[in-house]
């Protein structure tokens, strides 16, 4: 007796292959993860990840020693944070394309980051944080807590498209890439994913580093990926100094920076 098509079935023919079936439903489930309201939830009044425990973030000052200005303005900022996070989920090409190419993918072996439906954010298929943060970062990716968005620190939307672009490099790479050790031990694999996140977000467009006051008249992407990918591994606590940190960009950059992966090519 012949089994009548299961629902999932429907879409398929006899002749498909069990792989084809499976791939076919990976794209369907990243497409629907997209699909992201047109007013998804704001959740500023609600708990945020304990993103103060790192060294950097036990820089801004505990929620209890602020003003009601202070607070009333981390909630304006973090309101106007969630909206544009949303929004360019929702409509920025280069932000739908990365997020659908995390959600592609499994999560590493051994993670801890909380699935969609259990994250803050269960209309994207990694959670991203709205929170407040030091001068000296605009975002940052956690392999426990997935990605921050640093509310206080974005110019612009196309700003925050920039950083939350560059966030989800990282979090591609770490889901398809095997570093030596874990991630931030090996400084390799830190430089490498750097490099990456720096050359394909936009972080390093020319009218970015124009406002910067760096700017060459030859080879200004390529000087300024090598920069920024330098200042973000000789902060890692594994690195030991400025100096070892040019050493590993330098060893990794040739066989990094032409790689474009999930891109066909950037431009």
């Amino acid at each position: 007796m012949t089994r009548p098509p299961a629902a999932s079935d429907a879409p398929f023919s006899d002749s498909d292959s069990a792989s084809f079936r499976r791939s076919f439903e990976r794209w369907r489930t990243a497409f629907t993860q997209l699909a992201v309201p047109a007013t998804s939830p704001l959740r500023c009044d609600q708990q945020q990840p304990t993103w103060d425990q790192g060294t950097i973030m036990q820089e801004m000052k505990p929620d209890t020693e602020k003003s009601d200005a202070e607070r009333k303005r981390d909630a304006a900022d973090c309101k106007r944070c969630e909206k544009w996070r949303d929004e360019l989920a929702r409509d920025s090409p280069i932000v739908r394309f990365m997020l659908k190419h995390v959600s592609l993918l499994p999560p590493p072996p051994g993670s801890t980051m909380p699935s969609p439906e259990h994250s803050q954010t269960p209309h994207l298929p990694i959670p991203i944080t709205c929170a407040p943060c030091p001068p000296t970062m605009a975002g940052g990716y956690s392999s426990e807590m997935g990605i921050l968005l640093c509310q206080n620190r974005f110019m612009s939307r196309r700003h925050m498209e920039d950083a939350l672009t560059h966030e989800l490099v990282h979090a591609w790479d770490e889901r398809r890439f095997k570093p030596k050790g874990a991630w931030g031990e090996d400084l390799r694999a830190h430089a490498c994913t750097e490099i990456r996140a720096e050359n394909l977000s936009g972080d390093c467009r020319f009218n970015r580093e124009f406002t910067r006051r760096n700017w060459h008249f030859t080879k200004q992407q390529q000087a300024c990926v090598r920069r920024r990918a330098t200042l973000s591994v000789a902060a890692n606590p594994n690195c030991k100094s400025k100096e070892e940190a040019e050493r590993v960009v330098n060893e990794v950059f040739e066989s990094c920076w032409p790689d474009t992966r999930p891109f066909d090519e950037i431009y």
